[in-house]
């Protein structure tokens, strides 16, 4: 039996699996980094990015400086900590196949992030920064937070 998928249903597919299991999972899925950029035709990194311009966009209810980017609750992709304007990108889902898959080095995503930002969500004079484990530290410094070991939970909630 043959099973016909058409190029829109299998791009949907795609796009939810990264919605859905994050992006190191849909490129599992369909067989690898090279049929993943195929499918969803990635040619160059700003490609790869405007794979997230369909972000949800909230305001953080438990610190009022941090907006977030999310596809879902609890699962954000990206800080904007407008105090300090600097958007932080999560390693995992963004930034590390910007370093790994297209070889580039920290200025040069922060030069692309910043690029990509605004044209997609508006956002001018910022700056870009990667965040993983260290991330939960350096904010809870940037806000004063003294007691960070009992506020790691609400913090995590954040990230």
């Amino acid at each position: 039996m043959k099973i016909l998928i058409s190029e829109n249903t299998l791009l949907g597919g795609v796009k939810s699996l990264i919605k859905k299991l994050g992006t190191q999972s849909a490129i599992d899925f369909v067989g690898g980094w090279e049929t993943f950029c195929e499918v969803l035709k990635i040619e160059n990194p700003l490609n790869f990015l405007h794979l997230f311009d369909d972000l949800e966009v909230v305001q953080s209810e438990e610190l009022r400086n941090l907006t977030l980017f999310r596809y879902e609750k609890g699962k954000n992709l990206m800080v904007y900590d407008r105090k300090n304007g600097v958007v932080y990108i999560n390693y995992n889902d963004i930034w590390s196949f910007l370093e790994n898959k297209f070889g580039l080095k920290y200025g040069e995503i922060q030069e692309l992030t910043e690029e990509w930002l605004g044209e997609a969500y508006n956002l001018r004079e910022i700056t870009t920064s990667v965040y993983h484990g260290n991330y939960l530290k350096k904010l809870g410094e940037a806000y004063n937070l003294r007691e960070i070991t009992t506020r790691n939970t609400l913090l995590r909630n954040i990230i």
